[in-house]
């Protein structure tokens, strides 16, 4: 091999699958992986909680109060209260706002010394007055939530105090109760702001043991020092990924089974194909060819068909070139590999009873031809005679030239006196003169030893040895005749 020559690595079908439905497979956890990264995340809990009816209310009532405490701080007669700080002023100021609103209390706190203006009571003192029975010697007030507002009061630019609104919401653990939780198993707070920044539970619902769990959404009530605390249960990021892990590994079963289902038929059919064209190449070996060599795959038509057509022309060719190799170059009939293969065949076949004979020839004057006209006529006598016993013998009849002018019939399944009549049958049909070359005529006689081949025989030239002895008798004898000699 050449220094630095690529060989290019061996990689079966099976493998090849293999790879592919690891490709696969890996593409598979990273469209999972894509899908899960994509997936619709839940929505905070503040965005759920944006705005709840108790929220809602809240608002809208801290709203009003702010809107009441403006308009108090900007009414005359409150202007007038802290202008003068006059008793009679600020009761009176006092008692018609009680009158507008029971439920609520006001108070006058002064911008300097931050004390109350005369005429209005401590929120706690209010309501117990304003709850206590006519008679009762001890009054008892009910436990309520309460919001207070503060608004500034000013005249010419300057501040002269604050009016602050406080009223009670008898109604907020209703309003809490209809909060709803976005899980079974969530938790909410409602929390109020405290002077160190720290805030105090007033209310809570659902399983505070996942308070523990994490950092909770929280929810502003506008124009109040409440808030709104909720903790969702976390769900374990092994959780979150199963299903996903689940679904890649049942995709990736099934890109296996399909991918290496697929990779095993082509495979199967690969190999049925292949070893079609084994079969077609050993065929060609053995010159011979089936009248068909079908394939399953349309890859494979086109090359064996080219492989057919090639085969059949270097068949024919190797046909051609066996049957030159077995024949006679001069005259056209076999040679003597041919004859003694032929021989050897019928040889073979005594043992099963059949009977073979066979003729021995030679051209008479042979020589005489050759020494006076030269090699051209006769070679052209030994033609004209080849071309002669085509003619005048059976298909069935195997003719072969021996050497020279020495020619041998074999008679197949035919004794002796059957092949006797056709030695006869032979001589008078052959031509009595051939045109050698032009203007020379040579008369064409032959002259011949015929014997059968027998069982006896411990070789297949005893009878070919018979034949030629008889041969000689016939030369002896004069030419142009037959001799038999028997075994």
């Amino acid at each position: 091999m050449p220094v630095g020559a690529y060989v290019m690595p061996h990689i079966s079908i099976v493998r090849f699958g293999l790879i592919l439905a690891a490709a696969l497979v890996l593409l598979a956890g990273l469209v999972t992986s894509a899908l899960y990264l994509l997936r619709p995340q839940a929505q905070p809990v503040a965005e759920e909680f944006d705005k709840p009816v108790m929220a809602t209310q809240i608002e809208f009532m801290a709203d009003a109060m702010q809107r009441s405490a403006a308009q108090i701080a900007a009414h005359p007669q409150t202007l007038a209260c802290f202008a003068t700080t006059a008793p009679e002023v600020c009761q009176a100021q006092a008692a018609n706002l009680h009158a507008l609103n029971q439920e609520a209390t006001v108070l006058f706190v002064s911008a300097g010394q931050r004390q109350l203006l005369p005429g209005f009571l401590p929120g706690d003192t209010r309501r117990l007055l304003t709850g206590a029975d006519g008679d009762a010697a001890g009054a008892t007030a009910t436990a309520t939530f309460n919001l207070a507002l503060s608004h500034p009061v000013t005249s010419g630019g300057e501040r002269l105090g604050f009016v602050i609104v406080e009223q009670s919401v008898p109604q907020l653990q209703a309003l809490f109760d209809t909060l709803p939780l976005p899980d079974a198993a969530a938790y909410a707070e409602l929390q109020q702001s405290q002077s160190d920044e720290a805030f105090m539970v007033l209310m809570r619902r659902g399983n505070q043991a996942i308070k523990r769990q994490g950092e909770p959404a929280l929810i502003a009530l506008a124009g109040t020092p409440w808030r709104i605390a909720v903790w969702r249960p976390v769900t374990p990021v092994a959780e979150n990924v199963a299903p996903y892990v689940l679904g890649w590994l049942v995709a990736s079963l099934v890109i296996a089974i399909l991918v290496m289902g697929t990779t095993l038929s082509v495979r199967n059919r690969v190999t049925d194909n292949l070893r079609t064209m084994v079969k077609l190449t050993n065929d060609l070996r053995q010159q011979r060819l089936r009248s068909d060599y079908p394939v399953s795959l349309v890859e494979f038509q086109i090359p064996l068909e080219t492989m057919l057509k090639l085969g059949k022309v270097m068949l024919g060719r190797q046909k051609e070139a066996t049957s030159q190799a077995r024949l006679d170059h001069l005259s056209k009939v076999n040679n003597r590999r041919s004859f003694d293969e032929k021989q050897k065949e019928l040889f073979a076949s005594l043992k099963d009873g059949w009977a073979h004979s066979l003729l021995i020839m030679d051209i008479d004057n042979f020589k005489q031809v050759n020494d006076t006209f030269g090699h051209e006529a006769g070679d052209q006598l030994i033609i004209k005679f080849g071309d002669a016993l085509k003619t005048c013998l059976r298909n069935s009849d195997f003719i072969a030239r021996l050497g020279g002018d020495e020619f041998c019939v074999l008679f197949p399944f035919t004794p002796l006196d059957r092949a006797q009549e056709l030695a006869d049958r032979l001589r008078a049909k052959m031509p009595e003169s051939v045109e050698l070359i032009p203007g020379v005529t040579q008369k064409l006689s032959w002259s011949g030893g015929l014997s059968e081949y027998s069982r006896e025989d411990k070789e297949e030239n005893e009878a070919l040895a018979r034949a030629d002895a008889a041969l000689l008798e016939a030369k002896r004898g004069g030419r142009n005749a037959t001799r038999i000699k028997a075994a």
